[in-house]
């Protein structure tokens, strides 16, 4: 166990950030050691899977920031000012190793201030909280990252995983730590393992001569007519019947001169052809594309296919394939090229909603040639043999996704999706596969309440997401539950993770007391029990890889990872509206202020406890007038809505059937709202109630008063459980105006402009939830 200073670390670390890998680490494929940490640079901000641990009497805290990094552009800064106890533990859970194999836990450290002492532990996440190592203490500085490591053998094993992390048992303290490593083996300078990663994850870029009679396919492996370019020279126009390949680890993508792009998944014996891609709008004649190399590097290879236009100008596509990437990033050349066509066919697309549910379009459904679908970043093909699912990811948002459709039955499929550069827009194509990386199940009415294990496992450990079909043809998202050793069960959203109770056992206002219906046990097996009430599920269901855990495999990668890596961190976070997602809690719940005041009059403590009681009554109004402002928010909503709706009715008359479905949602507000009216009161009521108990009650030490308390306290939480019911109900219309005006576009394309508009304003409301307003199951 020892501590190394790497001088220059900044650029040696940092190259396998150069070269664009997730932000997951490293992966661990043909002999490479897998980091089990994920996010291991904080590249992913606050919302990774970072804790801190505090001993009793400590006081500490930590957050994440770009003042300063060994690697990349963050690190964490950890401070401490006071101790109690083992003080702070900084770290987090990962997979435990397996016994009898050697591993090594590095991570880089430097001091904010004075020198200071730490050290690094590995422990059993889970009683007793044993070791798997615990190095000597090092000391660090303020002037230097100083990369400290421990390698150790696993002498047993540790089936609840480990709590991974740097501890410190000083006060008045405050130290930065970045660059985290765990991975099997014996240490490996940083230095070296980044130039080792690099090299097996690389891209080559080649020239393949054609063939008539052997496909690309069978020609990979011998690299048959395929000579690998040196790095270097370019631009460099290839001969005029020549195609590009770009390859790293994961992808080949094969350029043809024509202007079609092969984009291939790498991860079987043979190439595997997972979606053609085509410049928008499409040639069928014209002036000839030439394919010219622009960039050759083992950080990145691009190409252009391109041609000239009358007026000398030209068009056509950039692609380009980074290193350790699932993914290639498409980009206009010329004005003239305006989308792309992704010819991906397959029955189900999925447009990932992060502020409601899913769209599924089902192409089996949809009986015309072309839809339309909204145009919100993110597009999932679902490819037929659920061995993988191509998705696309686009950074400025132009017109609609067009998609086009062919076949009869249940052989209907979407043929191609048709996605619209906007202004210096690009578009990424992704083609991610494992066996049963996305799942269907068929489920009939009478599947509602019965537990059925699925003939499916998932393939990696992740955050699997639900999408269950409604009666009404829209859509319910949940999260799959994955259960923990202890029986507790433990479902992951943006970051922050939610603990369901061995019986499943959940409430929710809407859905009340249920259930929990979808989830993962601890051999793995999945499991459904479909909710019998308050409406049903038919249809098909489908699972896909929403997110990555702290289990999820690194040379894995789900779909808010191809999201953050085409994205950005920071663009990321502002499309999915990361902030806009946050729940708040104001004030005093009514069943808190009931559990808090009717004990102190039940021991006939009032007097004593004078403050604790008005400080109980003021919060209590606080949380009352919150979530009735939020009520109110989704009553301007649905009012303004139908305002809207009415006038295109007048203006489109052609639509007038379309638009009366989301008018009919969109009333069911003040239909909840007239249906509890009497229930909720009025906050002035409200208050007029708590005002007189202020009154009355404060030094009241009759006989009576405990159970006056709680007719008091029992009156306000019916006020309080009438609102979270209503405001839940009206959440709910508007995730399912937001939703189903996205189907009517698919429908009729023609209620585009109208569609955008409900979508728009739904996702306006559904910003900033109440804590009561049940946001997630």
């Amino acid at each position: 166990m020892r501590a190394t200073t790497v001088r220059g670390i900044v650029a040696a670390c940092a190259m396998l950030a150069c070269l664009g890998l997730p932000p997951a680490a490293s992966a661990g494929e043909g002999g490479r050691a897998a980091n089990l940490f994920e996010d291991p640079g904080f590249e992913q901000g606050a919302s990774g899977p970072w804790r801190m641990d505090k001993g009793k009497g400590t006081t500490a805290g930590f957050k994440v920031d770009d003042a300063d990094a060994a690697e990349g552009k963050r690190s964490a800064l950890v401070t401490v000012e006071a101790t109690g106890e083992w003080g702070v533990q900084f770290g987090q859970i990962v997979p435990g190793g397996e016994a009898g194999k050697t591993y090594t836990f590095a991570a880089f450290v430097k001091s904010g201030g004075e020198p200071t002492q730490v050290q690094l532990e590995i422990e059993r996440s889970a009683r007793p909280w044993d070791r798997a190592v615990r190095s000597e203490k090092f000391t660090i500085t303020k002037d230097k990252w100083t990369e400290l490591h421990a390698t150790f053998k696993v002498e047993k094993p540790f089936a609840e995983g480990w709590f991974a992390y740097v501890s410190c048992n000083r006060p008045n303290v405050a130290f930065r730590v970045d660059a985290f490593r765990l991975y099997e083996g014996d240490y490996v300078p940083p230095d070296k393992a980044a130039k080792q990663e690099a090299a097996a994850i690389g891209v080559s870029v080649y020239e393949m001569t054609p063939s008539t009679t052997a496909p690309f396919t069978s020609r990979w492996a011998k690299k048959e007519g395929i000579e690998k370019l040196p790095e270097g020279t370019t631009p460099r126009p290839l001969k005029a019947v020549s195609s590009a390949v770009l390859a790293n680890d994961r992808l080949a993508a094969v350029v043809y001169p024509g202007g079609v792009i092969q984009l291939y998944s790498l991860s079987g014996k043979e190439p595997a052809l997972r979606a053609q891609l085509e410049e928008l709008p499409l040639r069928s004649a014209g002036p000839p594309s030439t394919v010219t190399l622009v960039k050759n590097a083992a950080a990145a290879g691009a190409v252009d296919v391109a041609y000239k236009l009358g007026d000398g100008s030209r068009a056509g596509l950039r692609i380009e394939l980074r290193a350790g990437q699932a993914f290639i990033e498409t980009a206009p050349i010329g004005a003239a090229t305006t989308g792309l066509a992704i010819n991906a066919p397959s029955r189900f697309a999925v447009l990932p909603d992060f502020f409601a549910d899913d769209i599924v379009v089902d192409a089996t459904e949809l009986p015309v040639a072309r839809g339309e679908l909204p145009s919100e970043n993110f597009l999932i093909h679902l490819l037929p043999d659920q061995q993988a699912l191509v998705m696309a990811v686009w950074d400025v948002r132009g017109d609609d996704v067009e998609v086009t459709l062919a076949g009869e039955g249940n052989q209907r499929r979407i043929t191609a999706s048709e996605i619209r550069f906007g202004p210096k827009g690009r578009t990424w194509v992704a083609a991610l596969d494992a066996p049963g990386i996305w799942h269907v199940r068929d489920l009939a009415k009478d599947d509602a309440g019965k537990i059925a294990k699925l003939d499916w496992k998932p393939p990696f450990p992740a955050q699997w997401r639900m999408d269950w079909r409604r009666e009404d043809g829209l859509t319910d998202s949940w999260e799959i539950v994955a259960q923990r050793s202890d029986g507790n069960f433990v479902k992951h959203w943006l970051g922050r993770a939610d603990t369901v109770p061995a019986n499943r056992k959940r409430w929710t206002t809407v859905l009340g007391s249920f259930l929990y219906p979808c989830w993962i046990d601890k051999q793995g097996e999945a499991h459904i029990q479909p909710l019998a009430k308050p409406y049903r599920w038919v249809g098909p269901a489908i699972i896909y890889p929403l997110s990555r855990t702290s289990g999820t495999p690194l040379d894995r990668f789900t779909v808010l990872d191809v999201v953050r890596n085409t994205l950005g961190v920071g663009p990321c976070e502002y499309i999915l509206d990361v902030e806009g997602q946050q729940s708040h809690y104001k004030g005093r719940a009514t069943c808190a202020n009931r559990d808090t005041l009717n004990p102190i009059y039940q021991r006939g403590e009032q007097k004593k406890r004078r403050d604790e009681i008005l400080r109980s009554l003021d919060e209590v109004m606080v949380f009352i007038r919150h979530i009735r402002g939020r009520i109110q928010a989704y009553v301007d909503f649905g009012h303004d809505l139908l305002k809207y709706l009415a006038q295109q009715k007048q203006a489109h008359p052609e639509l007038a059937a379309r638009i009366g479905e989301l008018e009919k949602l969109t009333a069911m507000i003040d239909e909840y709202v007239a249906k509890r009216r009497a229930e909720i009161k009025t906050p002035d009521e409200a208050q007029a109630m708590v005002d007189a108990f202020r009154k009355t009650m404060l030094d009241y030490e009759g006989k009576d008063a405990f159970e006056r308390c709680k007719k008091f306290t029992a009156a306000i939480v019916e006020i309080g459980g009438s609102q979270d019911e209503l405001v839940g109900e009206c959440r709910l219309v508007a995730r399912l105006v937001r939703q189903r005006a996205g189907l009517l576009m698919a429908l009729e394309p023609r209620m585009g402009a109208v569609a955008r508009e409900a979508r728009a304003r739904a996702q306006e409301v559904l910003r900033s939830p109440a804590g009561h307003e049940g946001a997630r199951h």
